[in-house]
Protein backbone atom coordinates (compact mmCIF):
# COMPACT_ATOMS: atom_id res chain seq x y z
CA UNK A 1 0.00 0.00 0.00
CA UNK A 2 2.87 2.65 1.18
CA UNK A 3 4.72 1.55 -2.36
CA UNK A 4 1.82 2.52 -4.61
CA UNK A 5 1.32 5.74 -2.49
CA UNK A 6 4.68 6.64 -3.52
CA UNK A 7 4.35 5.78 -6.85
CA UNK A 8 1.30 7.77 -7.43
CA UNK A 9 2.21 11.01 -5.49
CA UNK A 10 5.65 10.58 -7.67
CA UNK A 11 3.65 10.68 -10.88
CA UNK A 12 1.52 14.06 -8.81
CA UNK A 13 4.92 15.66 -8.20
CA UNK A 14 6.28 15.15 -12.16
CA UNK A 15 3.25 16.63 -13.28
CA UNK A 16 3.19 19.71 -10.73
CA UNK A 17 5.12 22.15 -11.40
CA UNK A 18 5.26 23.49 -7.81
CA UNK A 19 5.93 20.42 -6.21
CA UNK A 20 8.20 19.04 -9.09
CA UNK A 21 10.30 22.66 -8.85
CA UNK A 22 10.36 22.41 -5.18
CA UNK A 23 11.63 18.46 -5.34
CA UNK A 24 13.78 18.99 -7.83
CA UNK A 25 15.27 21.55 -5.05
CA UNK A 26 15.58 18.70 -2.58
CA UNK A 27 17.44 16.52 -5.15
CA UNK A 28 19.78 19.28 -6.36
CA UNK A 29 20.92 19.51 -2.30
CA UNK A 30 21.94 15.73 -2.39
CA UNK A 31 23.10 15.73 -6.01
CA UNK A 32 20.70 13.55 -7.19
CA UNK A 33 18.97 15.59 -9.64
CA UNK A 34 19.97 13.82 -12.63
CA UNK A 35 17.95 10.94 -11.88
CA UNK A 36 14.63 13.45 -12.22
CA UNK A 37 16.63 14.89 -15.41
CA UNK A 38 16.71 11.23 -17.23
CA UNK A 39 12.95 10.53 -16.01
CA UNK A 40 12.28 13.92 -18.52
CA UNK A 41 14.27 12.67 -21.19
CA UNK A 42 12.44 9.50 -21.33
CA UNK A 43 9.77 11.29 -21.27
CA UNK A 44 10.67 13.25 -24.55
CA UNK A 45 11.68 10.03 -25.88
CA UNK A 46 8.28 8.60 -25.66
CA UNK A 47 6.37 11.32 -26.80
CA UNK A 48 8.42 13.54 -28.68
CA UNK A 49 10.06 11.78 -32.11
CA UNK A 50 8.94 10.54 -35.04
CA UNK A 51 11.35 9.61 -37.69
CA UNK A 52 13.84 7.02 -37.36
CA UNK A 53 16.87 9.72 -37.05
CA UNK A 54 14.64 11.50 -34.66
CA UNK A 55 14.70 8.46 -31.83
CA UNK A 56 18.20 7.66 -32.66
CA UNK A 57 18.99 11.08 -31.79
CA UNK A 58 17.23 11.35 -28.50
CA UNK A 59 18.41 7.80 -27.43
CA UNK A 60 21.75 9.17 -28.47
CA UNK A 61 21.74 12.31 -26.40
CA UNK A 62 19.96 10.50 -23.09
CA UNK A 63 22.99 7.93 -23.47
CA UNK A 64 25.65 10.12 -23.56
CA UNK A 65 24.31 12.60 -21.32
CA UNK A 66 23.36 10.20 -18.67
CA UNK A 67 24.87 6.46 -19.07
CA UNK A 68 27.98 7.21 -20.78
CA UNK A 69 31.11 6.90 -17.91
CA UNK A 70 32.32 10.40 -17.05
CA UNK A 71 29.27 12.37 -18.71
CA UNK A 72 28.14 14.76 -17.17
CA UNK A 73 24.85 13.66 -15.92
CA UNK A 74 26.29 10.58 -15.30
CA UNK A 75 23.63 8.12 -13.21
CA UNK A 76 24.46 5.85 -10.69
CA UNK A 77 23.22 2.91 -12.14
CA UNK A 78 23.96 -1.23 -12.44
CA UNK A 79 22.28 -1.38 -15.96
CA UNK A 80 25.27 0.69 -17.55
CA UNK A 81 27.44 -2.53 -19.27
CA UNK A 82 23.85 -4.25 -20.57
CA UNK A 83 22.42 -0.51 -22.06
CA UNK A 84 25.77 0.06 -24.13
CA UNK A 85 26.36 -3.48 -24.98
CA UNK A 86 22.68 -3.30 -26.70
CA UNK A 87 23.11 0.32 -28.13
CA UNK A 88 26.20 -1.11 -29.79
CA UNK A 89 24.23 -4.19 -31.04
CA UNK A 90 21.95 -1.96 -32.39
CA UNK A 91 24.52 0.79 -34.21
CA UNK A 92 23.33 -0.36 -37.66
CA UNK A 93 19.52 -1.03 -36.86
CA UNK A 94 16.62 0.77 -37.61
CA UNK A 95 15.06 1.49 -34.16
CA UNK A 96 11.66 2.31 -33.91
CA UNK A 97 10.06 3.99 -30.32
CA UNK A 98 9.28 0.68 -28.49
CA UNK A 99 12.59 -0.45 -29.42
CA UNK A 100 14.63 2.40 -27.98
CA UNK A 101 12.55 2.57 -24.95
CA UNK A 102 13.01 -0.78 -24.59
CA UNK A 103 16.89 -0.53 -24.35
CA UNK A 104 16.22 2.09 -21.48
CA UNK A 105 13.59 0.08 -19.82
CA UNK A 106 15.37 -1.41 -16.57
CA UNK A 107 17.28 1.42 -16.41
CA UNK A 108 14.08 3.65 -16.48
CA UNK A 109 12.74 1.05 -13.57
CA UNK A 110 16.25 1.87 -11.13
CA UNK A 111 16.15 5.34 -11.18
CA UNK A 112 11.80 5.30 -10.73
CA UNK A 113 13.08 3.08 -7.42
CA UNK A 114 15.99 6.16 -6.35
CA UNK A 115 13.04 8.42 -6.90
CA UNK A 116 10.32 6.83 -4.72
CA UNK A 117 12.84 6.41 -2.30
CA UNK A 118 13.87 10.31 -1.94
CA UNK A 119 10.59 11.55 -2.70
CA UNK A 120 9.27 9.54 0.85
CA UNK A 121 11.98 11.50 2.43
CA UNK A 122 11.00 14.69 0.71
CA UNK A 123 7.23 14.00 1.80
CA UNK A 124 8.06 12.61 5.12
CA UNK A 125 10.20 16.22 5.87
CA UNK A 126 7.87 18.22 4.45
CA UNK A 127 5.06 16.99 6.65
CA UNK A 128 6.96 17.09 9.45
CA UNK A 129 7.37 21.19 8.97
CA UNK A 130 4.52 21.69 7.80
CA UNK A 131 5.79 22.91 4.02
CA UNK A 132 4.30 20.61 1.96
CA UNK A 133 0.47 22.34 1.82
CA UNK A 134 2.75 25.94 0.79
CA UNK A 135 4.12 23.27 -1.48
CA UNK A 136 0.94 22.51 -3.40
CA UNK A 137 -0.21 24.63 -6.35
CA UNK A 138 -3.87 26.37 -5.76
CA UNK A 139 -5.61 25.43 -8.35
CA UNK A 140 -8.67 27.48 -7.80
CA UNK A 141 -11.75 25.24 -7.52
CA UNK A 142 -13.77 25.85 -10.77
CA UNK A 143 -17.34 27.15 -9.73
CA UNK A 144 -19.67 25.27 -11.57
CA UNK A 145 -20.85 28.88 -13.54
CA UNK A 146 -17.34 29.46 -14.47
CA UNK A 147 -16.05 28.36 -18.35
CA UNK A 148 -13.48 25.99 -18.47
CA UNK A 149 -10.48 27.05 -20.44
CA UNK A 150 -8.16 24.26 -21.72
CA UNK A 151 -4.82 25.67 -23.37
CA UNK A 152 -2.61 23.14 -25.31
CA UNK A 153 1.01 24.78 -25.05
CA UNK A 154 2.65 27.16 -22.96
CA UNK A 155 4.64 29.20 -25.46
CA UNK A 156 3.41 32.40 -26.75
CA UNK A 157 0.05 32.39 -27.60
CA UNK A 158 -0.55 29.94 -24.58
CA UNK A 159 0.97 32.31 -22.55
CA UNK A 160 -0.79 34.90 -23.83
CA UNK A 161 -4.31 33.40 -23.69
CA UNK A 162 -3.97 32.21 -20.32
CA UNK A 163 -2.20 35.91 -19.17
CA UNK A 164 -5.90 37.59 -20.15
CA UNK A 165 -8.18 34.87 -19.33
CA UNK A 166 -6.92 33.80 -16.21
CA UNK A 167 -7.35 36.84 -13.97
CA UNK A 168 -11.27 36.94 -14.81
CA UNK A 169 -13.50 35.53 -12.81
CA UNK A 170 -15.83 34.25 -15.46
CA UNK A 171 -12.78 31.69 -16.93
CA UNK A 172 -11.15 28.87 -15.18
CA UNK A 173 -7.86 28.25 -17.07
CA UNK A 174 -6.07 25.11 -17.45
CA UNK A 175 -2.51 25.20 -19.30
CA UNK A 176 -0.83 21.80 -19.80
CA UNK A 177 2.56 22.18 -21.14
CA UNK A 178 5.90 19.84 -21.45
CA UNK A 179 7.37 22.41 -19.33
CA UNK A 180 7.07 24.16 -16.16
CA UNK A 181 8.17 27.47 -17.51
CA UNK A 182 7.70 29.57 -20.16
CA UNK A 183 10.33 30.02 -22.58
CA UNK A 184 11.69 33.39 -24.36
CA UNK A 185 12.95 31.82 -27.08
CA UNK A 186 14.12 35.46 -29.35
CA UNK A 187 16.90 35.21 -26.94
CA UNK A 188 17.70 31.90 -27.00
CA UNK A 189 20.97 32.62 -29.62
CA UNK A 190 22.11 34.97 -27.73
CA UNK A 191 21.97 32.83 -24.97
CA UNK A 192 23.62 29.76 -26.40
CA UNK A 193 26.97 32.42 -27.97
CA UNK A 194 27.10 34.30 -24.84
CA UNK A 195 25.25 33.02 -21.67
CA UNK A 196 27.27 35.51 -19.11
CA UNK A 197 25.49 38.25 -20.44
CA UNK A 198 22.40 36.81 -21.70
CA UNK A 199 18.76 36.50 -18.79
CA UNK A 200 17.84 33.57 -17.96
CA UNK A 201 15.17 32.83 -20.90
CA UNK A 202 12.49 31.44 -19.03
CA UNK A 203 9.80 32.43 -16.10
CA UNK A 204 7.66 29.55 -14.40
CA UNK A 205 3.45 29.29 -15.74
CA UNK A 206 2.22 29.32 -12.05
CA UNK A 207 3.63 33.19 -12.10
CA UNK A 208 0.56 33.91 -14.40
CA UNK A 209 -1.87 31.21 -14.00
CA UNK A 210 -2.84 32.18 -10.18
CA UNK A 211 -6.44 31.24 -10.36
CA UNK A 212 -6.13 28.44 -12.44
CA UNK A 213 -3.91 25.29 -12.93
CA UNK A 214 -1.15 24.11 -14.85
CA UNK A 215 -0.37 20.80 -15.56
CA UNK A 216 3.23 18.99 -16.98
CA UNK A 217 2.81 16.70 -19.24
CA UNK A 218 1.74 15.80 -22.96
CA UNK A 219 -1.48 15.91 -24.78
CA UNK A 220 -2.37 12.75 -25.87
CA UNK A 221 -6.11 12.62 -27.47
CA UNK A 222 -9.24 14.99 -28.23
CA UNK A 223 -12.23 13.14 -27.22
CA UNK A 224 -15.96 12.77 -26.29
CA UNK A 225 -16.79 14.70 -28.73
CA UNK A 226 -14.58 17.12 -28.36
CA UNK A 227 -15.12 18.52 -24.70
CA UNK A 228 -12.05 16.28 -23.34
CA UNK A 229 -8.10 16.07 -23.95
CA UNK A 230 -6.56 13.42 -22.86
CA UNK A 231 -2.96 14.50 -20.69
CA UNK A 232 -0.74 11.48 -18.44
CA UNK A 233 -3.50 9.22 -19.03
CA UNK A 234 -6.28 11.67 -17.36
CA UNK A 235 -9.17 13.24 -19.47
CA UNK A 236 -9.34 16.44 -18.16
CA UNK A 237 -13.15 18.66 -19.93
CA UNK A 238 -13.69 21.85 -21.11
CA UNK A 239 -15.60 24.19 -22.75
CA UNK A 240 -13.09 26.34 -24.55
CA UNK A 241 -10.33 24.58 -26.06
CA UNK A 242 -7.06 26.71 -27.56
CA UNK A 243 -4.52 24.20 -29.51
CA UNK A 244 -1.52 25.96 -29.49
CA UNK A 245 1.46 23.42 -29.10
CA UNK A 246 4.08 25.33 -31.46
CA UNK A 247 6.77 23.51 -33.30
CA UNK A 248 9.92 22.19 -32.39
CA UNK A 249 13.69 21.60 -34.39
CA UNK A 250 15.91 18.94 -34.46
CA UNK A 251 18.17 20.80 -32.42
CA UNK A 252 17.61 22.57 -28.98
CA UNK A 253 16.81 25.97 -29.89
CA UNK A 254 13.04 25.41 -28.87
CA UNK A 255 12.69 23.21 -26.45
CA UNK A 256 10.25 20.93 -24.12
CA UNK A 257 12.88 20.15 -21.03
CA UNK A 258 9.86 19.60 -18.29
CA UNK A 259 12.36 21.60 -15.11
CA UNK A 260 14.13 25.08 -16.17
CA UNK A 261 17.42 23.74 -14.45
CA UNK A 262 17.60 20.58 -16.97
CA UNK A 263 17.25 23.06 -19.55
CA UNK A 264 19.98 25.17 -18.30
CA UNK A 265 22.28 22.14 -17.96
CA UNK A 266 21.25 21.65 -21.74
CA UNK A 267 22.02 25.04 -22.69
CA UNK A 268 25.42 25.40 -20.94
CA UNK A 269 26.74 22.15 -22.36
CA UNK A 270 26.12 23.62 -25.94
CA UNK A 271 27.83 27.13 -24.99
CA UNK A 272 30.82 25.59 -23.84
CA UNK A 273 30.87 23.39 -27.03
CA UNK A 274 30.84 26.45 -28.84
CA UNK A 275 33.51 28.05 -26.42
CA UNK A 276 36.16 25.17 -26.68
CA UNK A 277 35.64 24.45 -30.77
CA UNK A 278 38.37 25.36 -33.25
CA UNK A 279 35.46 25.06 -36.22
CA UNK A 280 32.10 25.40 -36.16
CA UNK A 281 29.83 23.73 -38.46
CA UNK A 282 25.83 24.67 -38.86
CA UNK A 283 23.57 22.85 -40.77
CA UNK A 284 20.43 24.97 -41.97
CA UNK A 285 21.22 28.41 -43.48
CA UNK A 286 17.35 29.53 -43.05
CA UNK A 287 17.10 32.99 -40.42
CA UNK A 288 17.41 30.92 -37.82
CA UNK A 289 20.74 29.30 -39.02
CA UNK A 290 21.97 33.01 -40.20
CA UNK A 291 21.53 34.45 -37.19
CA UNK A 292 23.23 31.54 -35.02
CA UNK A 293 26.43 32.03 -37.30
CA UNK A 294 26.50 35.76 -37.29
CA UNK A 295 26.03 35.89 -33.23
CA UNK A 296 28.94 33.34 -32.72
CA UNK A 297 31.35 34.83 -35.42
CA UNK A 298 31.11 38.21 -34.09
CA UNK A 299 31.37 37.27 -30.46
CA UNK A 300 34.56 38.60 -29.07
CA UNK A 301 35.42 35.68 -26.90
CA UNK A 302 35.52 33.40 -30.36
CA UNK A 303 38.37 34.74 -31.57
CA UNK A 304 39.78 33.12 -35.30
CA UNK A 305 36.60 30.03 -34.98
CA UNK A 306 35.91 29.10 -38.12
CA UNK A 307 32.31 28.90 -38.52
CA UNK A 308 30.68 27.06 -41.89
CA UNK A 309 27.23 27.12 -42.70
CA UNK A 310 25.62 24.22 -45.06
CA UNK A 311 22.41 24.56 -46.61
CA UNK A 312 20.86 22.13 -48.77
CA UNK A 313 18.79 24.27 -51.46
CA UNK A 314 20.76 27.15 -53.40
CA UNK A 315 20.59 29.73 -51.68
CA UNK A 316 20.03 31.11 -48.18
CA UNK A 317 16.86 32.34 -46.23
CA UNK A 318 14.44 31.10 -48.99
CA UNK A 319 11.96 32.92 -47.22
CA UNK A 320 13.56 36.51 -47.94
CA UNK A 321 13.47 38.42 -51.02
CA UNK A 322 16.54 38.19 -53.48
CA UNK A 323 17.96 41.63 -52.72
CA UNK A 324 18.06 40.79 -48.92
CA UNK A 325 19.34 37.76 -49.26
CA UNK A 326 22.58 38.97 -50.87
CA UNK A 327 23.00 41.67 -48.50
CA UNK A 328 22.93 38.70 -46.17
CA UNK A 329 25.41 36.66 -47.99
CA UNK A 330 27.84 40.00 -48.27
CA UNK A 331 27.37 40.29 -44.51
CA UNK A 332 28.02 37.20 -43.48
CA UNK A 333 31.19 36.92 -45.70
CA UNK A 334 32.21 39.93 -43.97
CA UNK A 335 32.29 38.66 -40.70
CA UNK A 336 34.42 35.56 -41.99
CA UNK A 337 31.38 32.74 -42.16
CA UNK A 338 32.04 30.07 -44.81
CA UNK A 339 28.52 29.30 -47.11
CA UNK A 340 27.95 26.68 -48.76
CA UNK A 341 25.18 25.65 -50.99
CA UNK A 342 23.56 23.06 -52.63
CA UNK A 343 24.99 20.52 -49.29
CA UNK A 344 22.89 17.91 -48.86
CA UNK A 345 24.34 16.31 -45.22
CA UNK A 346 24.06 12.59 -44.49
CA UNK A 347 24.33 12.12 -40.79
CA UNK A 348 26.82 8.42 -40.29
CA UNK A 349 27.39 7.62 -36.43
CA UNK A 350 31.08 5.60 -35.78
CA UNK A 351 32.33 3.87 -32.76
CA UNK A 352 35.79 6.92 -32.99
CA UNK A 353 33.29 9.91 -34.19
CA UNK A 354 30.05 11.21 -35.96
CA UNK A 355 30.56 12.46 -39.27
CA UNK A 356 28.85 13.90 -41.65
CA UNK A 357 29.10 13.47 -45.22
CA UNK A 358 27.91 16.46 -47.58
CA UNK A 359 26.83 15.99 -51.08
CA UNK A 360 29.80 17.50 -52.53
CA UNK A 361 32.36 14.81 -51.22
CA UNK A 362 32.90 16.87 -47.71
CA UNK A 363 33.36 14.64 -44.51
CA UNK A 364 32.70 17.00 -41.74
CA UNK A 365 33.82 15.02 -38.58
CA UNK A 366 32.48 15.29 -35.13
CA UNK A 367 36.54 15.86 -33.92
CA UNK A 368 37.45 18.95 -36.10
CA UNK A 369 33.78 20.53 -35.50
CA UNK A 370 31.39 20.99 -33.19
CA UNK A 371 27.98 20.65 -34.97
CA UNK A 372 25.05 22.86 -34.10
CA UNK A 373 21.98 21.94 -36.19
CA UNK A 374 19.15 24.73 -37.44
CA UNK A 375 16.90 22.47 -39.59
CA UNK A 376 14.28 19.93 -39.28
CA UNK A 377 11.21 22.13 -38.01
CA UNK A 378 8.09 19.92 -37.38
CA UNK A 379 5.01 21.01 -36.30
CA UNK A 380 3.53 19.57 -32.44
CA UNK A 381 -0.49 18.81 -34.04
CA UNK A 382 -0.15 15.10 -33.85
CA UNK A 383 -2.44 14.67 -31.05
CA UNK A 384 -5.16 16.28 -33.07
CA UNK A 385 -4.14 14.53 -36.35
CA UNK A 386 -4.24 11.16 -34.24
CA UNK A 387 -7.48 11.84 -32.05
CA UNK A 388 -9.89 9.47 -31.76
CA UNK A 389 -12.66 12.16 -31.62
CA UNK A 390 -16.15 11.37 -33.07
CA UNK A 391 -16.24 13.19 -35.35
CA UNK A 392 -12.59 13.07 -36.93
CA UNK A 393 -10.60 16.16 -36.48
CA UNK A 394 -8.31 14.38 -39.11
CA UNK A 395 -9.52 17.16 -41.83
CA UNK A 396 -8.40 19.82 -39.78
CA UNK A 397 -4.95 19.11 -40.42
CA UNK A 398 -3.44 19.86 -43.44
CA UNK A 399 -0.33 17.71 -45.53
CA UNK A 400 2.56 19.45 -43.76
CA UNK A 401 0.80 18.78 -40.21
CA UNK A 402 -0.59 22.71 -40.31
CA UNK A 403 -3.94 23.08 -38.18
CA UNK A 404 -6.53 24.70 -40.42
CA UNK A 405 -8.40 27.81 -39.25
CA UNK A 406 -10.81 30.41 -40.06
CA UNK A 407 -9.58 33.90 -39.77
CA UNK A 408 -11.17 34.11 -36.18
CA UNK A 409 -8.54 31.51 -35.23
CA UNK A 410 -11.03 28.51 -35.38
CA UNK A 411 -10.34 25.30 -36.40
CA UNK A 412 -11.87 24.89 -39.80
CA UNK A 413 -14.50 21.96 -38.83
CA UNK A 414 -18.24 21.66 -39.66
CA UNK A 415 -19.32 21.33 -35.99
CA UNK A 416 -16.68 22.65 -33.38
CA UNK A 417 -16.86 26.76 -33.16
CA UNK A 418 -15.23 25.99 -29.53
CA UNK A 419 -11.67 24.90 -30.38
CA UNK A 420 -9.39 27.52 -31.38
CA UNK A 421 -5.60 27.24 -32.31
CA UNK A 422 -2.83 29.96 -33.04
CA UNK A 423 1.15 29.89 -33.25
CA UNK A 424 3.52 28.35 -35.65
CA UNK A 425 0.91 24.61 -35.36
CA UNK A 426 -1.66 26.27 -38.00
CA UNK A 427 -1.88 27.26 -41.61
CA UNK A 428 -2.29 30.88 -40.94
CA UNK A 429 -0.12 32.77 -43.76
CA UNK A 430 1.90 35.01 -41.68
CA UNK A 431 6.08 35.16 -40.84
CA UNK A 432 5.57 32.56 -37.59
CA UNK A 433 7.45 34.69 -34.91
CA UNK A 434 6.53 35.02 -31.34
CA UNK A 435 5.40 38.43 -32.45
CA UNK A 436 2.87 36.12 -34.95
CA UNK A 437 2.00 33.93 -31.97
CA UNK A 438 1.47 36.40 -29.09
CA UNK A 439 -1.12 38.70 -31.20
CA UNK A 440 -2.95 35.28 -32.38
CA UNK A 441 -2.98 35.14 -28.88
CA UNK A 442 -5.01 37.99 -28.19
CA UNK A 443 -7.34 37.29 -30.84
CA UNK A 444 -8.42 33.91 -29.44
CA UNK A 445 -8.60 35.71 -25.80
CA UNK A 446 -10.91 38.30 -27.48
CA UNK A 447 -12.92 35.74 -29.29
CA UNK A 448 -13.40 33.32 -26.63
CA UNK A 449 -14.42 36.27 -24.87
CA UNK A 450 -17.18 37.31 -27.13
CA UNK A 451 -18.69 33.93 -27.72
CA UNK A 452 -19.87 34.38 -24.09
CA UNK A 453 -21.52 37.60 -24.77
CA UNK A 454 -23.23 35.78 -27.60
CA UNK A 455 -21.39 37.58 -30.49
CA UNK A 456 -20.05 36.99 -33.34
CA UNK A 457 -16.22 36.20 -33.02
CA UNK A 458 -13.39 38.59 -34.73
CA UNK A 459 -11.41 37.83 -38.09
CA UNK A 460 -7.40 39.06 -37.18
CA UNK A 461 -6.87 42.65 -38.84
CA UNK A 462 -10.43 43.73 -37.55
CA UNK A 463 -11.86 45.67 -34.97
CA UNK A 464 -8.76 46.48 -32.48
CA UNK A 465 -6.94 43.31 -33.66
CA UNK A 466 -3.91 42.84 -35.58
CA UNK A 467 -3.37 41.27 -39.05
CA UNK A 468 -0.38 38.49 -38.82
CA UNK A 469 2.49 39.58 -40.58
CA UNK A 470 3.41 38.76 -43.47
CA UNK A 471 7.20 39.39 -43.40
CA UNK A 472 9.70 39.57 -40.40
CA UNK A 473 9.33 42.45 -38.40
CA UNK A 474 13.02 42.31 -37.20
CA UNK A 475 16.35 42.60 -38.34
CA UNK A 476 18.54 45.36 -39.77
CA UNK A 477 17.92 45.67 -43.53
CA UNK A 478 21.65 46.45 -44.64
CA UNK A 479 22.60 42.85 -43.37
CA UNK A 480 19.75 41.10 -45.29
CA UNK A 481 17.87 41.01 -42.29
CA UNK A 482 20.42 39.29 -39.68
CA UNK A 483 20.82 41.10 -36.42
CA UNK A 484 18.88 43.62 -34.28
CA UNK A 485 19.17 47.13 -33.81
CA UNK A 486 19.39 48.02 -30.21
CA UNK A 487 16.60 50.05 -29.31
CA UNK A 488 16.56 53.41 -27.28
CA UNK A 489 14.29 53.81 -24.15
CA UNK A 490 12.46 56.49 -25.56
CA UNK A 491 11.91 53.96 -28.73
CA UNK A 492 10.84 51.02 -26.52
CA UNK A 493 8.37 52.98 -25.06
CA UNK A 494 6.71 54.71 -27.78
CA UNK A 495 7.17 50.75 -29.91
CA UNK A 496 3.36 51.22 -30.46
CA UNK A 497 4.35 54.04 -33.64
CA UNK A 498 6.33 51.93 -35.32
CA UNK A 499 5.55 48.18 -36.22
CA UNK A 500 9.65 47.59 -36.85
CA UNK A 501 9.97 48.07 -33.05
CA UNK A 502 7.33 45.74 -32.37
CA UNK A 503 9.49 42.83 -32.71
CA UNK A 504 9.90 40.66 -29.69
CA UNK A 505 13.55 40.33 -29.92
CA UNK A 506 14.39 43.74 -28.53
CA UNK A 507 12.40 42.46 -25.15
CA UNK A 508 13.76 40.15 -22.57
CA UNK A 509 11.73 37.55 -21.22
CA UNK A 510 11.06 40.10 -18.30
CA UNK A 511 10.24 42.93 -20.11
CA UNK A 512 7.99 40.64 -22.63
CA UNK A 513 6.23 39.06 -19.47
CA UNK A 514 5.03 42.97 -18.42
CA UNK A 515 4.37 43.54 -21.98
CA UNK A 516 1.23 41.42 -21.93
CA UNK A 517 0.55 41.21 -18.28
CA UNK A 518 0.48 44.99 -17.81
CA UNK A 519 -0.81 46.56 -21.43
CA UNK A 520 -3.79 48.43 -21.07
CA UNK A 521 -7.19 47.09 -23.27
CA UNK A 522 -6.62 50.06 -25.72
CA UNK A 523 -3.10 49.40 -26.37
CA UNK A 524 -2.21 49.08 -30.17
CA UNK A 525 0.83 46.94 -29.52
CA UNK A 526 -0.02 43.56 -29.27
CA UNK A 527 -4.14 44.67 -30.13
CA UNK A 528 -7.06 45.28 -28.29
CA UNK A 529 -7.59 43.54 -24.60
CA UNK A 530 -11.05 42.12 -23.98
CA UNK A 531 -12.73 43.98 -20.84
CA UNK A 532 -12.63 41.80 -17.82
CA UNK A 533 -15.72 39.23 -17.82
CA UNK A 534 -17.50 38.83 -14.10
CA UNK A 535 -19.79 35.49 -13.26
CA UNK A 536 -22.86 36.06 -13.94
CA UNK A 537 -25.50 37.64 -11.88
CA UNK A 538 -27.33 35.32 -10.77
CA UNK A 539 -24.69 33.79 -9.07
CA UNK A 540 -23.33 37.53 -7.81
CA UNK A 541 -27.10 38.01 -6.53
CA UNK A 542 -26.72 34.76 -4.57
CA UNK A 543 -23.63 35.70 -3.06
CA UNK A 544 -26.01 39.29 -2.14
CA UNK A 545 -28.08 37.37 -0.70
CA UNK A 546 -26.06 35.16 1.37
CA UNK A 547 -24.14 38.60 2.39
CA UNK A 548 -27.45 40.15 3.62
CA UNK A 549 -28.57 36.78 5.63
CA UNK A 550 -25.46 36.42 7.21
CA UNK A 551 -25.50 40.34 8.19
CA UNK A 552 -28.94 39.66 9.98
CA UNK A 553 -27.81 36.67 11.80
CA UNK A 554 -24.81 38.41 12.98
CA UNK A 555 -26.71 41.71 14.25
CA UNK A 556 -29.00 39.62 15.75
CA UNK A 557 -27.11 37.80 17.63
CA UNK A 558 -24.49 40.54 18.46
CA UNK A 559 -26.57 44.33 18.99
CA UNK A 560 -23.05 45.66 18.93
CA UNK A 561 -22.36 48.04 15.63
CA UNK A 562 -21.01 45.99 12.62
CA UNK A 563 -17.67 47.90 11.33
CA UNK A 564 -16.59 47.94 7.70
CA UNK A 565 -13.82 45.77 8.64
CA UNK A 566 -16.81 43.32 9.82
CA UNK A 567 -18.17 43.39 6.66
CA UNK A 568 -15.56 42.67 4.47
CA UNK A 569 -14.67 39.84 6.62
CA UNK A 570 -17.98 38.50 6.25
CA UNK A 571 -18.19 39.00 2.60
CA UNK A 572 -14.74 37.33 2.26
CA UNK A 573 -16.00 34.46 4.29
CA UNK A 574 -19.40 34.09 2.13
CA UNK A 575 -16.94 34.42 -1.09
CA UNK A 576 -14.84 31.30 0.21
CA UNK A 577 -17.53 29.01 1.17
CA UNK A 578 -19.20 29.93 -2.23
CA UNK A 579 -15.90 29.03 -4.19
CA UNK A 580 -15.80 25.60 -2.50
CA UNK A 581 -19.29 24.62 -2.82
Amino acid sequence: MESSLIEFELKDVLQDPILLNSFEGFLTTKGEQKNLFFIEAMNQLRHEVDSSKEIEDTLYRIYTSFIKKGSLLQIDITTRQSVESRIQSSRWATLDQEEATDILRETEHEVMAILSRELDVFLSASRHDGSLRRLRVNNGPTNSLQKRVLIVGGGFTGFTVASILDPMPLFHVTLIDTKDSFEYTPQILSKIANPKQSSSLRFPHSSYVKNGKVIIGYAEDICQDAKCVKVNSEEIGFDYLVVAPGSSYAGQFKSTDHSSLYRATGLKKIADDILSAKNILIIGAGLVGCELAATIAQQEHHPKKKVLLVESQDKIIPRSSEKQRKKAMEYLAGLGVEVILNERITFISMDEADTYHGSSGRVYSSRDYTVLMATGVRVNSGFVRNSTNTPSLETCVDNYGLIRVRPTLQIAHWKYNHIFAGGDATNVIEEKTAYAATIAGVCIARNICRLEKGKEPIEQGHKGLLAPPLKTLHGIKSQGGIGKKPLSFLERKLSFLNPTWQILKFFNEQQFFDLVQKTSRKSSLIGRIPRTMQLPKQHTNALHSKLIDSLSDHMSSDTSSCGNSQINSIWSDEMDQDVLQ
